[in-house]
């Protein structure tokens, strides 16, 4: 077996080996609703989280079978890593702390009456901890089976780049500042990730202390610092490392957006127990003159000072994340930057107006962060209004107004992505302070039975709250459809690619805005007209579906207009990380609904249909979840593959490269190596196909009794090609060469038209079948593009 077989076979395992695991972790997740079901599901659990293996695998196997695809399937197994290991940690904590509940159990086993007490609750400690360490072995050997994957994808993976024109000093030198200054954010990064996961382990430690349940009461704060530390870790290794340069600086910014969503979701999901929990017993003990747990050394004191630096390093963590998002994108930009994208500049009124735009931000960020701080304050007056939601969105807006990038194109990009970002937020939170404005006005028991200080208090700070969200909403609007034009600016090439499974999996991502809004909808109507919240952790706050539907729009619109299908594959990995991060409280509560005390007490309150109608909700967030995550890991799939293998049209200023020389459409994909000449997002050519060895090697024996086997008409091998303008001479009129082994040099000219691949595959037709197959190939593209 060849080096390359070998490599195929490996990496075809490993995918398989992923999808197992991933299945099997979600099995374990449905014995929840049996009599063996682990009781620390009021607060978190993890067995769900797990089936993103699943999911590489099969995105794993896809992409080794069409040879295209490495930036998502590398960020996949990244991922995949981060949730085996955090997973496997978590529940060796578990394991331990079931034991030890059993044993304590079993101290009371001689007692009179202990088996018609106990027997039973005695009897399941056996299956949970089979469960529990189950889950250990699953988690790590999945976060090792990727791992190898990644190591037999960098040699699976060749990647070879046609000669350009040697760049300008600026340009040398703008690449290299781009490239210290990821390192230098990627260091900082790192340092703070692992003091944060530190930071969330002494926490648990502390949040022991005192409460009673010794179960573990946070998770995903480590899974967002460990995401951050390999983002890091990925930033680091791609711009210091030279081989699969551009592939490994892609995998850097989708795993940077990916750490920045799950650290602003640790905020949002870590604010309002903060306030409610941490902060409000830390003040009722102080009321109470509690010296012991209001001294330097109490654990309530200490919990609360941590738990609250713990919120800023995550704010701040997330602007790290952006940031390193935003240098790594512009390093690509810099490195394939064409001279009519060097020679765009923004006009005077488009400065002007970019910079209107991040100082409204920040004034909305301000007016936020202020709102948060009151909430923080022991204030009569207050009354309920918390403000624990608001920091994370004030961070969000900070991060919108102060990220810049000196490349074009990385800059409007991003802005463009951060407005549509801030836009679903906005909308979603006016909506909901609107409700709530409304509610705290109609509700009769509510406005009479309050103080009428506090009343008229906390309902200015929910009016200030919504006219805030208001204008940020119609700031976000306006820089979305500025940065939005000058995107689709920058780029102006265009070519025709299928819109069928673009469109088929945009439902996917309505479907997900649909319900996660409708749950948000039904649960605050229910809440007011019925006086309770059946579940434990409000999940549908963390979705943000109105965020989805904004995505679901630029998707849509992508399905007319290719330009801005990168900005989309970014929005759709900020989904797919947002649904799996909303997936473990959305099951948690479906188990907190399910569980035998919930129900009990829905029989004895008669409240069987409300009961009822939280948990098929909750149950269809979670499938809205994954659903949403696997369709926008589909979607970025098929975008990154239209940015980097689409066809030319009729439409593009330059011509487009011969595709006909390589196998990558006709050779078996588990035998051959396949080679495609592609222009990337920044309209940079290159060569991507998995194998290993020179383009010499593509054209095999086996490749081609595949071909003859399947009818198709072996590839032509091409020795060279190059099209070019004169721009001194006339700026409309081209050369084009193209050299065919066994066939003469072809020189052609155009004025104002240019020639089709399909064309000359057509024109060189005749004599193809009897060229040699054993040969290099190599393709260049010169020219100048011109509006």
């Amino acid at each position: 077996m060849s080096a390359r077989g070998a490599y195929l076979c490996q990496i075809q395992g490993c995918n398989v080996v992923l999808i197992i695991l991933g299945l099997g972790a979600a099995a374990l997740a449905g014995s929840q609703f049996s009599r063996v079901g682990i009781d620390n599901f009021r607060d978190i659990d993890l067995r769900l989280l797990n089936w993103i293996h699943a999911l590489t695998g099969f995105i794993g196997l896809i992409s080794v079978h069409r040879n295209h695809g490495s930036i998502v399937t590398k960020t996949l197994y990244c991922v995949s890593i981060v949730m085996g290991i955090a997973s496997a940690i978590f529940y060796g904590f578990t394991t331990y702390r079931v034991v030890e509940a059993n044993r304590q159990l079993q101290q009371l086993s001689g007692t009179n009456g202990f088996e018609q007490e106990f027997g039973q609750e005695n009897a399941n400690y056996a299956g949970r901890i089979a469960i529990s360490a189950t889950m250990i072995g699953v988690s790590a050997l999945a976060a090792l089976v990727a791992t190898i994957a990644v190591l037999v994808l960098d040699r699976l993976i060749v990647s070879s780049y046609p000669l350009y024109p040697i760049p300008i000093r600026d340009q040398e030198r703008d690449l290299e500042a781009a490239r210290k200054s990821v390192a230098s954010l990627a260091v900082l990064k790192l340092a703070l990730a692992l003091g944060l996961v530190g930071l969330s382990a002494f926490l648990e430690y502390e949040h022991e202390m005192v409460e009673v349940d010794k179960y573990i009461q946070i998770a995903l704060e480590h899974v967002a610092a460990m995401l951050a530390v390999c983002s890091a870790v990925v930033d680091l290794f791609a711009v210091r490392s030279r081989r699969h340069e551009s592939l490994n600086l892609k995998v850097a910014v989708a795993m940077s957006i990916i750490a920045a969503t799950w650290c602003a979701k640790t905020v949002d999901n870590n604010a309002v127990p903060f306030y409610k929990n941490d902060l409000k017993n830390f003040y009722l003990a102080r009321d109470n003159n509690d010296l012991n747990a209001i001294s330097n050394t109490s654990p309530r004191f200490i919990i609360t000072v941590v738990h609250g630096v713990l919120l800023g390093c995550f704010c701040l963590l997330f602007i790290l994340c952006c940031f390193t998002g935003v240098a790594t994108a512009a390093v690509l930009c810099i490195n394939s930057e064409t001279a009519h994208q060097r020679a765009i500049e923004q006009r005077g009124a488009g400065r002007y107006h970019g910079r209107l735009i991040s100082f409204l931000h920040a004034v909305w960020s301000g007016c936020l962060l202020a709102l948060t701080i009151i909430g923080l304050l022991d204030l009569v007056w207050r009354g309920e209004f918390l403000g624990g939601d608001l920091l994370w969105v004030s961070a969000l807006f900070l991060a919108t107004s102060i990220i810049y990038s000196g490349n074009h194109v990385a800059h409007s990009s991003a802005k463009f992505v951060m407005n549509v970002v801030c836009a679903g937020i906005a909308v979603e939170k006016m909506c909901a302070s609107i409700h709530l404005i409304y509610e705290y006005a109609a509700y009769r028991t509510y406005r009479e039975n309050m103080v009428q200080e506090t009343y008229i208090g906390q309902l200015v700070l929910i009016c200030i709250t919504t006219a805030v969200y208001a204008a940020a909403l119609a700031t976000s609007l306006w820089g979305s459809v500025m940065y939005g034009r000058e995107t689709v600016a920058v780029r102006k090439h265009a070519f025709k690619h299928s819109t069928g499974v673009h469109l088929f999996f945009s439902v996917g991502t309505l479907f997900y805005a649909v319900v996660i809004t409708g749950c948000y909808v039904v649960f605050e109507l229910g809440k007011w007209r019925y006086e309770q919240v059946p579940i434990e952790n409000p999940f549908f706050r963390l979705g943000n579906g109105p965020f989805a539907l904004c995505v679901f729009i630029v998707q849509i619109y992508c399905l007319t207009d290719w330009r801005l299908l990168t900005v989309s594959a970014c929005l759709h990995t900020v989904l797919a990380a947002l649904a799996q991060f909303t997936i473990s409280p959305a099951i948690s509560n479906v188990y907190y609904i399910v569980s035998p005390t919930v129900r009990h007490m829905s029989n004895i309150l008669n409240k069987n249909f409300e009961f009822q109608v939280a948990v098929i909700l909750a149950a269809g967030a979670t499938l809205a979840c994954v659903v949403a995550t696997a369709s926008s890991v589909i979607q970025a799939h098929r975008s990154m593959f239209l940015l980097h293998h689409g066809g030319g049209s009729n439409s593009s200023t330059v011509a487009p490269l011969e595709e006909h020389f390589g196998t990558l459409q006709h050779a078996s994909p588990m035998g051959s190596q396949g080679g495609v000449a592609a222009t990337d997002a920044a309209g940079q050519a290159y060569y991507s196909h998995y194998g290993a060895g020179s383009a010499a090697a593509a054209y095999s024996n086996h490749a081609m009794q595949t071909t003859l086997q399947r009818g198709v008409q072996p590839p032509v091998p091409m020795e060279e090609q190059s099209v070019y303008w004169s721009a001194d001479e006339n700026p409309f009129y081209y050369h084009t060469s193209k050299r065919y082994y066994g066939q003469p040099y072809q020189i052609e000219s155009g004025f104002y038209g240019y020639p089709s691949s399909a064309s000359v595959a057509h024109r060189h037709a005749a004599g193809a079948a009897t060229r040699p197959l054993a040969s290099s190939a190599a393709q260049t593209q010169l020219g100048h593009v011109f509006d």
